[in-house]
């Protein structure tokens, strides 16, 4: 296996954020962190776990190690997450290739290395559309009745992105979009309708 020896090692600084070690599959782990509230396990690619994005947005930086390799590099409390192409060889990424997750210990171990793990047979996916009506009471709390109803699709777009990147046994979502939304106001009979194009990119 590939051994990681930074050219300039550091002190680890205190107070980092613990990754947390998920089991993706029967016998297969990997090691996944908190970012705006969302769970990633791999720093290449974006919240959903679709579209290709850069380490840097996670936090990550460039540095070097023996071997001439580089690799975009995290610590955390526990160990050191590394990110590089499928080469193990430089931190270079993309987007036509998965990006190589390597995750070290403290004592230099190599707890995770996603080039090594033998990829899964490719399973035909059986599809359906699931059509959801969510009515929910809430409090404005001095918000205008648009500012309600932009957060409240706002923590219900986030719900679904964390349940399209998290592991596990159940369905997976591919793909989500708000059909349509209204505020009833007890005071104000009546609805008012919502540009959807302008409250996705919130």
């Amino acid at each position: 296996m590939t051994q990681w020896s930074e050219i300039n090692p550091r002190e680890r600084s205190g107070g980092l954020q613990a990754a947390v070690r998920r089991q993706s599959r029967p016998g297969e782990y990997r090691y996944t962190f908190v970012h705006d509230e969302l769970e990633i396990d791999d720093p290449a690619l974006d919240a959903s776990g679709r579209f290709f994005a850069s380490p840097r947005d996670y936090g990550f930086v460039i540095r070097g190690f023996d071997g001439g390799k580089t690799a975009w590099a995290r610590d955390f409390a526990n160990g050191t997450m590394l990110v590089v192409n499928p080469d193990a060889q430089s931190h270079v990424l993309s987007p036509k290739g998965r990006a190589r997750i390597l995750f070290i210990g403290q004592d230099g171990a190599v707890l995770q290395d996603t080039g090594a793990v033998g990829r899964p047979e490719q399973r035909v996916p059986e599809l359906a559309t699931v059509r959801l009506t969510l009515t929910a009471t809430v409090d404005l709390n001095g918000l205008s009745q648009e500012a309600a109803r932009a957060q409240l699709m706002r923590l219900v777009d986030r719900a679904v992105l964390s349940a399209q990147s998290a592991p596990g046994d159940g369905v997976r979502v591919l793909d989500h979009a708000f059909d349509s939304a209204a505020v009833v106001s007890g005071e104000t009979p009546g609805t008012s309708n919502t540009d959807f194009s302008q409250l996705l990119d919130l």
